[in-house]
């Protein structure tokens, strides 16, 4: 459809995004800091200070984006998913205890599982809270279907996924992608997705087969040689070919994400309006770059500082002490201090420098054709509430 658009000569639109670091880190710096004074209380808010800053300087054909979603919901949300994954967590541990050996391994491999389902039914869920407190001109964005649906399907595609070393991962990231944009409305135009597994799996076959030459054969070796000649000379070139792998592996997963982007971006209408992409293989990785370039210069300062610290303490006596007193006391509560100060910088690097850029990309590298037709569009959908968010949130898979 996107191709016919534009050989028709119809004119795209592409989204623009206008927020700065500079803008966002009051933001980062404020949620972050109280979230660790309030011992955690304070994400729901925090995240949804930053989603409303993201959502909000998005500007799609002279109108901009706009996040409904409020902190207290999230919050509630994730009181209400607590009541649910606590219990699960607890009949499983009894179980467990219950049967013995035996039963402690089976129903650990039940609880993997029934985590996994779980995760994936929240995630469908939360993607539905995030749609439908999502406007554009006045209309809201919704997601219909079935989460427990969604978590079947996904758990079945896992398995083959696991089964076939990841071949089958394209179809799987095809046919749930289907599933969501065929259930995702703008008012009362709805999505549909076009592009096919075959289609990204032509795209990524060959990052695939270097991950599986360079990750399973080098593990391999090494496995072969350590069993038949334990610390053996010889294993090195396979440790070398592992260390080869950790600088290959930033790289291939940044393309793969671009090459996947592009894939789905390209695959997504609602309604008359079709995207098309044209995100370069490397951008994303540049991002990455630039925000270990960041990181990088961050560690140094810190670590010239620390350094600095420690000598002056060192010369004063301070750290020679055998006996701990007050200056030892006062040293150790500076650097419990100082870790939670540093943990805070990163998590803000990585939002100004990592989801900032990436959200910006992501946006501005899409022309949409069609969109005046979409304009006509009806707001009919009811807001959903945070309960899949908040099991999300609970098992740690929660997202933007």
């Amino acid at each position: 459809m996107t191709a016919w658009n534009a050989d028709q000569g119809e004119t795209g639109v592409r989204p623009s995004f206008q927020g700065s670091a500079g803008e966002m880190f009051p933001i980062v710096f404020k949620g972050l800091a109280l979230t660790v004074l309030t011992l955690g209380v304070y994400r729901f808010w925090y995240l949804t200070n930053v989603r409303r800053f993201l959502w909000n300087r998005v500007e799609v054909g002279g109108d901009y984006l706009e996040y409904t979603g409020r902190g207290v919901e999230l919050f509630i949300g994730f009181l209400i998913a607590l009541a649910v994954v606590i219990p699960l967590y607890g009949v499983i541990f009894f179980l467990s205890f219950l049967l013995g050996p035996i039963g402690t391994i089976v129903f650990q491999n039940v609880a993997t599982v029934a985590i996994i389902f779980l995760a994936q039914f929240a995630l469908f869920r939360a993607r539905r809270y995030r749609l439908t407190r999502t406007i554009w001109r006045g209309v809201r964005f919704q997601q219909t279907g079935s989460g427990l649906a969604y978590a079947a399907k996904s758990l079945g595609w896992a398995i083959l996924v696991i089964l076939t070393l990841g071949l089958v991962y394209p179809w799987m990231r095809a046919s749930l992608e289907r599933y969501k944009m065929t259930n995702t409305w703008y008012g009362d135009q709805q999505g549909a997705f076009s592009s096919t597994g075959g289609q990204l799996f032509k795209r990524g076959f060959l990052l695939w087969l270097l991950c599986v030459v360079v990750i399973v054969g080098p593990i391999a070796v090494l496995a072969a040689l350590e069993m038949r000649t334990p610390g053996a000379a010889q294993a090195s070139p396979a440790h070398a070919a592992l260390f080869v792998l950790f600088l290959l592996l930033p790289v291939v997963f940044a393309v793969y994400l671009a090459i996947e982007y592009r894939w789905w971006a390209n695959g997504c209408s609602i309604g008359p309006a079709a995207a098309s992409c044209d995100l370069g293989l490397f951008q994303f990785f540049k991002v990455y770059a630039g925000y270990f370039g960041v990181v990088l210069l961050f560690s140094m300062a810190v670590g010239a500082v620390g350094g600095l610290i420690a000598y002056l303490l060192h010369a004063n006596g301070v750290l020679q002490a055998t006996e701990p007193g007050p200056a030892q006391y006062a040293v150790m509560a500076g650097g419990v201090l100082v870790y939670f100060v540093i943990a805070l910088a990163f998590a803000a690097l990585w939002q100004l420098f990592g989801v900032r850029p990436i959200w910006r990309k992501s946006f501005e590298s899409v022309e949409i054709f069609g969109l005046p037709a979409l304009m006509a569009a009806q707001s009919q959908a009811p807001v959903a509430n945070a309960f899949g968010e908040g099991i999300a949130d609970a098992i740690d898979f929660g997202g933007f």
